[in-house]
């Protein structure tokens, strides 16, 4: 009698756990109980979907009136007394029963709606997502936009020659555009894209997903400025006599020849210039003026705060921050939010969290940006304790 008592008491834990209607002393007294191995086996086994299914199944081949009626007539054979207690605790059984069956049913039809409304969900080893390729736009003076994937291997613009051939736009050099009228050019490159720029002075600068640079073509007067949106890896020509400037919003990097990255994405709280060589001035300005100014040295890093205008510099390992150059993803104990808002740029998804804490949950890692993303996530999942999940290849939905 007392097992049966101790069985009804965890059956209606277990159903309220799945109703979530436990109070905290009874969520307690669950835990306790899930503490042992055998008992917490037993719980997932009676949450399991297939097990459920096939008790289902059993349930659905019983009679249960003819059942009934047997119980019944072997109740009879006992006493009295014996036949009210047993009938009592036997009716509480079948109401707890009812209740956990009733509940279990609920909460995987309310799963299989769910997934049903949110599209076809594929686990991290089903998912079937190709790495980004090297495509882009140029988009012209008069604004014409040339598909750089399609286009033919020389653009004529004027009197300017523009190679296009293998993801690298290259323009004829300064020395030979004599005359020629400066005008500006835009190279837009997509999500899940990345693209090479040969400037008109011989900088080179390598353009991350979902990134805009704007520039003369060729460079006039005493400088040589661009704007920047997105992230960009550059390695400017030397010329003191004409120093380099990146504009990114209300921020200034201003060169006379170096190599260093810019990270200025429009949705990111922050501006972030990481130096790996040479020397830049970074500026952030206020209404027009110059708020702050920072000179960098090799192996140093400016993260600039849009709102408030706030700067932190530090000293860093470059490597992490330009490693996406060379092919590969780097991250050093990065929040996992920021990480898969990287990887969505390069493989082009969108991404939402079940749960919001999951976000700063911590990874590190190198990993190659040229495989399927299926790798990626196994791996991350393999290290973390997360789950992630994609609908249509298209979102990457993540949770617990």
């Amino acid at each position: 009698m007392k097992d049966i008592r101790n069985q009804l008491k965890f059956a209606e834990l277990i159903a309220g756990k799945i109703l979530g209607s436990l109070s905290k002393e009874q969520k307690k007294v669950l835990k306790e109980w899930e503490s042992d191995e055998s008992n917490k086996k037993l719980e997932d086994d009676i949450l399991n979907e297939t097990s459920f299914s096939e008790w289902v199944e059993q349930r659905e081949k019983v009679k249960t009136d003819q059942e009934w009626q047997v119980f019944l007539k072997n109740m009879q054979e006992k006493s009295a007394q014996t036949k009210v207690v047993s009938i009592s605790i036997y009716r509480r059984i079948a109401a707890v029963a009812a209740v956990i069956l009733v509940a279990v049913a609920l909460y995987f039809s309310y799963q299989s709606i769910k997934s049903n409304s949110e599209g076809s969900y594929l686990s991290a080893s089903e998912v079937n997502i190709q790495p980004g390729t090297q495509h882009a736009e140029l988009i012209l003076s008069d604004g014409l936009v040339v598909d750089l994937e399609s286009q033919p291997a020389d653009i004529k613009q004027g009197n300017i020659s523009i190679a296009n051939t293998q993801g690298l736009l290259s323009y004829n050099d300064e020395e030979d555009a004599e005359g020629v009228v400066s005008v500006m050019n835009t190279l837009r490159v997509p999500r899940g894209a990345e693209y090479k720029l040969e400037m008109s002075d011989g900088t080179v600068v390598w353009l991350n997903s979902e990134t805009e640079l704007s520039y003369s073509v060729p460079f006039t007067g005493d400088e040589r400025r661009v704007s920047l949106i997105g992230e960009a890896y550059f390695d400017v020509a030397p010329n003191k006599e004409k120093p380099f400037i990146i504009s990114s919003g209300n921020q200034e990097v201003k060169v006379l020849g170096t190599e260093f990255n810019v990270s200025a994405y429009q949705e990111d709280a922050t501006i972030t210039t990481t130096l790996v060589e040479g020397k830049v001035m970074v500026q952030s300005f206020e209404s027009g003026t110059v708020a702050q100014e920072e000179n960098l040295l090799p192996n140093e890093q400016l993260v600039y705060h849009k709102v408030g205008g706030d700067v932190v510099k530090k000293t860093v390992d470059t490597y992490p921050f330009v490693s996406w150059k060379e092919g590969k993803f780097s991250f050093r104990n990065e929040p996992l939010e920021k990480i898969l808002q990287k990887l969505s740029r390069w493989y082009d998804v969108e991404v939402e969290f079940v749960d919001n804490s999951d976000k700063e949950m911590k990874f590190s890692g190198d990993l190659p940006r040229d495989i399927n993303m299926s790798s990626i996530l196994k791996i991350i999942e393999a290290e973390t304790s997360i789950k992630i999940q994609t609908e249509d290849n298209k979102k990457l939905v993540v949770s617990k």
